[in-house]
């Protein structure tokens, strides 16, 4: 298992030297569709840092990394894949992860919300992940609620099946240390380290020997 770690606004001017080499043309199409510069250099920099942490641990050049769809219903919520090896990405408020590793994973990075961007959040989440950030006090519940949401939407994309799920339905819990919300997968919460202060992660990865079918 391995997690990459990075800030957004560093590698855009590394991605512009890079982008016309390892870009396939439906990725540049992507890119171009975005209409502000910075969502288009956003892009940029997450597939140049994906195509060449995949390439590291493929052993084979970034251009050559065959992205594609998942397979089954993980690939038609956009989940991409690379055959032989699961991995995952994200973003949010200029910090990038990704997790690479030989099981069903899923990482996310939340930044911290305001106060009532928080409220809106903890809304739609599980009744006891609810009841126990009411008790979190006012200072406290921005963060605690990007807490839950790193974990629940790690989860989710270990699972392959992001928000379809309806956040409500599993625990991964709201206080110091993440549930278990269902047998056959761990949730691990992620130091950002220096700079991380703003944000809050979390990776799920899928225990060993584990049969996994009749738990979606």
């Amino acid at each position: 298992m391995a997690v990459v770690q990075a800030h957004l606004p560093d590698l855009v001017p590394w991605a512009r030297t890079v982008e016309a080499f390892w870009l396939d043309p439906a990725e540049q199409a992507r890119r171009d569709r975005f209409l502000r510069e910075a969502d288009r250099d956003a892009f940029l920099a997450r597939r140049c840092l994906l195509r060449a942490a995949l390439a590291e641990r493929l052993g084979i050049e970034p251009a050559a990394v065959p992205l594609a769809p998942a397979p089954g219903a993980a690939g038609r919520h956009g989940k991409p894949a690379v055959p032989g090896l699961h991995f995952s990405l994200s973003s949010s408020g200029g910090h990038i992860l990704i997790a690479m590793g030989p099981r069903d994973l899923g990482i996310d990075v939340e930044r911290v919300p305001d106060f009532v961007g928080g409220e809106q959040m903890s809304a739609i989440l599980h009744p006891a992940e609810r009841r126990r950030l009411a008790w979190t006090s006012r200072r406290r519940r921005p963060a605690a609620v990007a807490r839950v949401w790193a974990r629940k939407e790690s989860l989710l994309k270990a699972m392959g099946v992001g928000l379809s799920r309806d956040p409500s339905v599993d625990r991964v819990g709201a206080g110091r240390f993440p549930g278990h919300p269902l047998p056959g997968w761990r949730i691990l919460d992620l130091p950002l380290g220096s700079g991380g202060e703003d944000a809050r992660a979390a990776l799920t990865v899928s225990e060993p020997w584990t049969d996994r079918r009749s738990k979606m």
